[in-house]
């Protein structure tokens, strides 16, 4: 049977945990959209010290468990890289069971925020 992966103080890491030769904690999951994001932490867990001249930050336990909420209620953390003009059309992909003349006025906006430098800026920047 597999030894399980340990960090430094022989703790037990969890899946898509490790621990950098620096010391520093990663973790690496896929996001809503299929792609590879990583976070990471000096600590892993909240009772952990800060190394001397770092600054404090969440633990990686606590980020992970930030991250899994958000995942869980369909929160694009971080907004994503979201544009203007994608946050319009995710909402109007929401609204079912509407007249033709108002879906003609959504797309007339949609087409306008495509035209329009505005439409292309990030919502988180």
């Amino acid at each position: 049977m597999s030894e399980k992966r340990r960090d430094s103080r022989g703790r037990i890491l969890h899946n898509g945990e490790m621990q950098m030769s620096d010391g520093r904690y990663r973790y690496k999951y896929l996001d809503s959209f299929g792609k590879e994001k990583v976070i990471y932490s000096w600590r892993l867990d909240h009772n952990d010290r800060m190394p001397v001249g770092k600054k404090k930050t969440p633990s990686l336990r606590e980020l992970e468990k930030q991250i899994q909420a958000d995942m869980f209620d369909h929160i694009i953390s971080n907004g994503g890289n979201l544009t203007v003009y994608d946050l319009v059309e995710k909402y109007i992909s929401t609204k079912t069971g509407v007249r033709p003349t108002t879906r003609a006025g959504y797309n007339t906006v949609l087409n306008l925020l495509r035209k329009d430098h505005f439409g292309a800026k990030r919502m988180i920047q």
